[in-house]
């Protein structure tokens, strides 16, 4: 089944859903009574089971409803249908209920993926490694510290899907075509069965509201960029450290007998173009939102609700292939990363802080003997190891005019990359029980961002019951039952 007919579906079973808390709402108003109630509601279940139309718009899909429903409708009870309603509130309606549950799905997935994340962060908190700003080395760290750059987006990204979750999860029924009917309609009894929120508060804003829709595609944005991010700089690694990483076969592209070296991660590839995909989708929503004349947007919205439904979709497919991904096919070299964390002067940084810390010199003075001493030590290739105390010594005669005598054991303790990561036990830090205690709060977040899909789904799960029993009365109390 294609997208576009995935959408039809959902929307169709959407619309009949509507259209029978609309209709259990007429009847507890007394507007319908119970036998007219139950034969609007047997309609609606008919038409429901049929196969939805091939044609796209959610207002179009209304209408095909509405024929049909029409067709099954006795004629003592003919037009009773549409008593208080339009199709347009009925269309908005629809298509909210069905991004309300893409968006869950999404919130699910992310979740997934966040889980794993933290997972197989917390196995590499003394992995060392050397971190990359642009094209050059910037400081050492550990792989888990390096990865907190993907775990704490993630983790604002759920959150980002909460709130355009909340500005979805709102009704549009009782706005009608624009005012809303002359009918004394209950828009929150409605909202309820439908397990919204409740309804939207202005029937005009309900008919012409683009804006939950630009959150959604941000939302879903949101949660693929820091994927995309890390992936793109995982890619580089065989280029820079082709020892760093190993992909497992079923992340390579198929052996080409005319080049059977050439096996690219074709896997990440793919997963970063996606996530690519859902950045321009979601651009796209924002665009077509910023270009529509103010007022009701009844195709510009169509079109913008099937974008965020695909770029929902994909993200969530987005978030799962992630979650394959650090969940075993990637292998990381620990030693190869170990090696390459002390590589050129990448810790000698710290070297002006030991001279202050530890030879009680000013700041200005231990900042320019470092900065000489790493100055020659790059003019002689050496690496931070390499940095020795006569070649401190040299620098130190030039600015303070004498010799500091430093043993090469005291130096080690600050130029070695492990004690470089090591000293660094404050709040986010890289020493390992500071990354681990950042890993934990992320997985406290984490598990009350899955108590919060829960209770959403459980919310929705409660009203299709009650609109259910609700139904089942009207046809009981119809039948004399």
């Amino acid at each position: 089944m294609s997208s576009g007919d995935e959408w039809r579906t959902a929307t169709w079973a959407a619309i009949a859903r509507g259209l029978s808390a609309h209709v259990v709402m007429l009847r507890d108003v007394a507007i319908l009574d119970d036998p007219s109630a139950a034969s609007l509601l047997t309609a609606i279940d008919s038409v429901r089971r049929g196969e939805s139309p091939s044609i796209d718009g959610s207002i179009a899909l209304v209408a095909a409803f509405d024929e049909r429903f029409d067709s099954l409708t006795p004629p003592g009870t003919s037009g009773a249908g549409r008593i208080a309603r339009a199709r347009h509130d009925l269309a908005i309606t629809a298509r909210r209920l069905v991004l309300r549950d893409q968006t869950l799905a999404l919130a699910s997935a992310l979740n997934v993926a966040r889980g794993a994340l933290i997972a197989f962060a917390e196995g590499h908190v003394f992995t060392l490694m050397p971190v990359w700003s642009g094209s050059a080395l910037l400081q050492p760290t550990n792989l888990a510290h390096f990865l907190t750059g993907t775990t704490a987006p993630l983790g604002r990204s759920a959150r980002r899907l909460h709130l355009a979750y909340e500005e979805l999860d709102r009704s549009a029924m009782g706005a009608g075509a624009l005012a809303g009917p002359g009918f004394p309609v209950d828009r929150d009894e409605v909202a309820d069965l439908l397990g919204a929120e409740g309804p939207i508060q202005s029937t005009f804003d309900a008919l012409s509201a683009l804006d939950d829709l630009v959150s959604v595609g941000e939302a879903a944005s949101s949660a693929v960029a820091p994927i995309r991010r890390l992936l793109t700089e995982l890619l580089l690694w065989p280029r820079t450290d082709p020892s760093a990483i190993r992909l497992a076969e079923e992340l390579l592209a198929p052996i080409d007998q005319n080049l059977p070296h050439f096996r690219p991660p074709a896997t990440l590839e793919r997963v970063i173009a996606n996530a690519r995909t859902v950045e321009e989708t979601a651009a796209t929503i924002t665009r077509a939102a910023n270009e529509t004349p103010y007022g009701p947007a009844s195709d510009t919205g169509d079109r913008a609700a099937s974008l965020a439904g695909s770029a929902l979709k994909l993200a969530a497919h987005v978030a799962e292939s992630f979650t394959t991904l650090v969940s075993g096919p990637i292998e990381i070299n620990r030693a190869w990363l170990a090696r390459n964390a002390g590589r050129d002067l990448i810790t000698s940084g710290d070297l002006g802080d030991f001279l202050m810390a530890e030879e009680g010199l000013d700041p200005a003075s231990a900042r320019d003997i470092a900065a000489l001493t790493a100055h020659r030590a790059r003019e002689e290739g050496l690496e931070a190891s390499g940095i020795t105390p006569p070649l401190i010594d040299a620098a130190a005669l030039l600015v303070i005019g004498r010799e500091l005598g430093i043993e090469i054991e005291r130096l080690g303790a600050y130029l070695a990359p492990r004690r470089f990561v090591e000293k660094r036990t404050m709040l986010g830090g890289p020493a390992p029980a500071a990354v681990r205690e950042l890993l934990q709060g992320e997985r406290t977040r984490l598990e009350a961002d899955q108590r919060w899909l829960e209770a959403k789904r459980t919310r929705i799960t409660l009203a299709e019951a009650n609109l259910d029993i609700r139904t089942r009365e009207i046809l009981s109390l119809a039948r004399g039952g």
